[in-house]
This record gives structure tokens, sequence and C-alpha cells, in this order.
């Protein structure tokens, strides 16, 4: 592994390279940063967010690349994204054979990813009752977190 390869995450580095040598393009140095920070935060990240992020560290790396980056990574099939509420975009690892769904506090944006077979089963149901096959789906659940307190400090650090 490349001494600045976030560990854990060889299928995702393969899987850029393979798609970049697919479409003609050279790995470069800004863009191999800006998806270690990505992948380092393993988190639902806006483009604004992960730029602070990167350019915290002393790198000058601009928004408009940021967002190239991001947009390469989802052509890729290597990262999702997602528009929770207000239109914000957030982006997130696309880990193979794996599934979640959200709840999304909508007071301080606070997401849970969570996973339930009982609603995967009931979504299968649903399909076949109405004769679909279903090959993909998204779940997201909108309401407020039960601890104020916890919900205002997030909040106050989003603003």
């Amino acid at each position: 592994m490349p001494k600045n390869e976030t560990p854990g995450f060889a299928w995702f580095y393969d899987g850029l390279d393979l798609y970049l040598d697919q479409m003609g393009l050279k790995q470069t140095q800004q863009r191999r940063l800006i998806v270690q920070h990505f992948l380092d935060l393993n988190t639902h990240v806006d483009a604004e967010e992960l730029h602070r992020r990167v350019n915290a560290e002393g790198h000058d790396i601009g928004l408009a690349t940021i967002y190239r980056t991001l947009n390469l990574l989802t052509e890729a099939g290597l990262v999702e994204q997602k528009s929770f509420q207000d239109g914000r975009s957030v982006f997130e690892v696309a880990h193979p054979d794996s599934h979640h769904d959200h709840l999304i506090c909508t007071e301080c944006r606070h997401v849970v990813e969570f996973e339930d077979q009982d609603i995967e089963d009931l979504q299968e149901k649903i399909a076949a009752k109405h004769g679909m096959r279903l090959r993909t789906h998204r779940l997201d659940l909108f309401g407020q977190c039960l601890d104020k307190s916890a919900c205002l400090a997030r909040k106050k650090k989003n603003s």
C-alpha cells in the first residue's frame, strides 16, 4: 500500500485507478490528497467541509477541485451523493455489497445510519406485491433528536 493511503480502502484506490485508466485520466497529487481526507473522515461530508479540512492542514486546494473530485468519485461508483435536506449534498463511500438507511435530524442535520432486516423484507414484499423486483432503494427518515442539548450543540457546530 502506498504510504498515504487510508488503511482498509485498498479496494477503493484500486477502483479509482482502474476508472482513471479507463477514462484516460491521470492520478494527480491533489486528487489523491482529497481522496485520502475523504476516506479518513469516513462519514457523510459535504464539499465545503471537506474543503475546510483539506485546507486546514495547509494545502491550497480550491473548492471547485473538491467538487470535481467528488463528482468523479461518484461517476466511478465509489461514492454516493445524497441530498438529505435544504438541497445540501453530502457524499459517502459506496461500500461494495453493503446497504444502510438513514435517520436525519431536521434541526441539527445529524445523520444516523441503520440496518433493519424487517424493513428490507417489507420493501421486497411490497415490490413483489406490485409486480416488481427491487434493484436498489433508498430510505431516509426525517425527525428530531430526542436529546435536545446534544442536538443544539451539533446545530451550533454546523452553523
